[in-house]
């Protein structure tokens, strides 16, 4: 958007200015005529031509009237487009703001999964480094493997499309966090898969 150069007058000031000058003329006139004497033909004549120019000075007052108000339309006019953008951009504003804060909510919630699984990797840490394991107990360490890669692989989901999501909404941001978490759970869900695959080779 072009700025207004401010290095000559506005419309507006200019107008004004010129209509301030006739005032002052037509003011002095009227303060000339009202003064002047009338005992003379000499006086008499001096009078009338005063006259004629204020009566020339009131149509040009006129016209310098319909001047300014013409200015004061354009920059009410200007005024209205800048208002009128300005409640585009509020508009906007607000919408995005809501955009944001709905893909902060989901990024959270991505966070708290992603919190949630590192307690049941702990979990199943903690079954893996038992030395010595019932059958049950075997099971239930194959239980929560799969239940793990299951849900490593629907957080990851979740979060690829939360990077969708804010990329297209170009909050760059978010979209690289959540892009990074997803890549952290699949690289956490690779190696979750290579350390049962090579606990389940082990001979028994």
């Amino acid at each position: 958007m072009s700025k207004r150069d401010t290095s000559s007058p506005s419309e507006l000031v200019s107008a004004a200015q010129a209509l301030d000058a006739e005032l002052l003329r037509f003011e002095a006139l009227s303060g000339q005529l009202q003064d002047a004497p009338l005992t003379s033909e000499k006086h008499l004549e001096r009078a009338s031509r005063t006259l004629k120019e204020l009566a020339d000075l009131d149509d040009a007052l006129r016209l310098r009237v319909g001047a300014l108000v013409q200015a004061i339309t354009g920059v009410r006019t200007r005024q209205q487009t800048q208002a009128d953008a300005v409640n585009t951009r509020a508009q906007e504003l607000q919408r995005r703001t809501e955009v944001f804060k709905d893909l902060l909510t989901r990024y959270g919630g991505l966070g708290q999964s992603a919190a949630d699984l590192n307690g049941r990797m702990q979990q199943f840490s903690a079954l893996r480094q038992q030395e010595s394991r019932t059958a049950e107990e075997d099971a239930q360490l194959t239980a929560v493997f799969t239940s793990l890669q299951e849900r490593m692989a629907e957080v990851a989901d979740e979060a690829a499309t939360l990077a969708g999501a804010a990329d297209a909404d170009h909050f760059s941001d978010i979209a690289r966090q959540a892009d990074s978490l997803r890549q952290q759970l699949l690289s956490a869900r690779n190696k979750l898969g290579l350390l049962h695959q090579s606990l389940s080779s082990k001979p028994a």
